[in-house]
């Protein structure tokens, strides 16, 4: 640290960027930009690398074309990529021309694909060697790229044919106790396992998660090799895709955090907000067809709360297991049958049991035998809806192309609200018609 180093800094530069990160995110937009201008451009550059994507962007509007051009510079080419996605398209062009025409065609390459894909968290440091290769010239180049930043645990090599398409996999084990003579074909594992550029990140989770790789190449549509993905990589899809999933089953943008912008978190909130007030309004209508019904027989608002509440509770369970086997490929859409069955077995029993519960706590608490019995088969029908809707929802956003945790809590409570207050009123009404009580 030199002496000039302002005071105010000093207990930043000790920081993790990820640490350097949260202060930045924690102070108003120009005090941050202002604080990323005095820190030195690698550890600048680290920290927006750590930064939540909705906050990122207004961050880099502070800077121009050069000196945004210094802050990728000093970041890996997978990170760099991910925050020029953030400027805009004239910018993007203007620092892809202060970069070196390498550095700028690498980024270019892995723009090309979607953020929600394999190209989109893969990376193009790796090291591939040639099919004609003797073991000893593959050391030579090893060696001769000994400063270049390629990652520090490397233990697989990647072996391509004249035209880049991926044939084989080498260890460096296989470099370090093989004659020097021999040929990579003659060494290399022919049956190597690769995952295109244009899958799915979910997909990859559930890769990794099954199979345990330490880390895959990544080919695109002609099977060249283009990056690699490690395991390290995964595990921060797997966070980011499950904290989507968590904030869409609840109608939040799957990219909210608790200090993004107010203004950002308004945006995306409100709009599912109407429609739930939409779908709260339906509710209301069911109540209203019954209004007649609950003036003749006061103690039914009473338990109203009770029977909706608990489907509501019994569906996220189910709900929550669906999603959860649908995103880990545990779960697939042959098998809804059975998990339907399944989960209306289970509603069955427990709602028999609630069920038994609410009606003698309605018999013993207003001395009517009719209430509990209209509340018990109100909320056994109910968490046989639940059931239905926990399974049905999910697998039926998964056909139509959709993220199966779209909202899915919101449709859900509908279905629970909607179905309760229409079977424990809609037993009441024919109670008092049918039996005069």
């Amino acid at each position: 640290m030199t002496q000039e180093t302002p005071v105010f800094l000093k207990e930043y530069l000790d920081l993790h960027a990820a640490d350097l990160a949260d202060r930045l995110q924690r102070l108003d937009i120009e005090e941050a930009r202002e604080l990323l201008r005095q820190l030195p451009p690698e550890k600048a550059a680290a920290a927006l690398a750590e930064v939540d994507r909705e906050r990122l962007a207004g961050l880099l509007e502070g800077f121009d074309a050069h000196q945004l051009s210094g802050l990728l510079s000093s970041l890996p080419p997978e990170d760099a990529a991910d925050l020029l996605q953030e400027v805009s398209a004239g910018t993007r062009r203007e620092v892809l021309a202060e970069l070196s025409p390498e550095s700028a065609e690498g980024l270019r390459a892995l723009m090309q694909y979607p953020e929600d894909t394999v190209g989109g968290v893969m990376s193009n440091r790796f090291i591939a060697l040639r099919t004609d290769m003797t073991v000893e010239e593959a050391l030579q180049v090893l060696r001769a790229q000994a400063r270049e930043e390629y990652p520090e645990d490397i233990a697989y090599l990647y072996v391509t044919d004249a035209n880049r398409r991926l044939v084989g996999i080498v260890s460096l084990r296989d470099l370090v106790f093989r004659r020097p003579d021999r040929r990579i074909s003659e060494i290399m594992n022919a049956d190597v396992k690769f995952v295109r550029a244009e899958t799915d990140r979910e997909e990859l989770a559930r890769l990794f998660e099954h199979y345990h790789y330490p880390g895959l190449p990544v080919v695109d549509a002609e099977g060249r090799l283009v990056g690699v993905v490690k395991a390290s990589d995964v595990l921060e899809v797997v966070t980011r895709e499950a904290t989507e999933d968590m904030q869409l089953m609840v109608g939040l943008s799957g990219e909210e955090r608790a200090l993004s912008p107010w203004f950002y978190s308004v945006k995306r909130r409100l709009p599912w907000l109407y429609i739930n007030l939409a779908t709260a309004f339906l509710a209301a209508f069911v109540v209203g067809l019954f209004e007649d019904t609950i003036a003749r027989w006061t103690a039914l608002a009473i338990f109203l709360p009770v029977i909706a509440g608990q489907g509501g509770n019994a569906g996220m369970q189910t709900l929550t297991v669906i999603i959860r086997d649908l995103a880990l490929g545990e779960l697939a859409p042959q098998d809804g049958r059975r998990a339907l069955f399944k989960e209306l077995l289970v509603a069955l029993l427990n709602g028999l049991a609630v069920g038994i519960v609410v009606g003698l706590i309605g018999w013993w608490w207003k001395g009517s035998p009719a209430l509990g019995l209209v509340a018990g088969v109100a909320m056994v029908l109910n968490q046989l809806a639940a059931a239905v809707a926990g399974v049905w929802i999910p697998l039926g956003l998964r056909a139509v192309g959709l993220d199966p945790a779209l909202a899915s809590s919101i449709l859900l409570t509908t279905v629970t609200d909607v179905a309760g207050f229409f079977f424990f009123l809609g037993l009441a009404w024919l109670g008092l018609h049918w039996s005069g009580l």
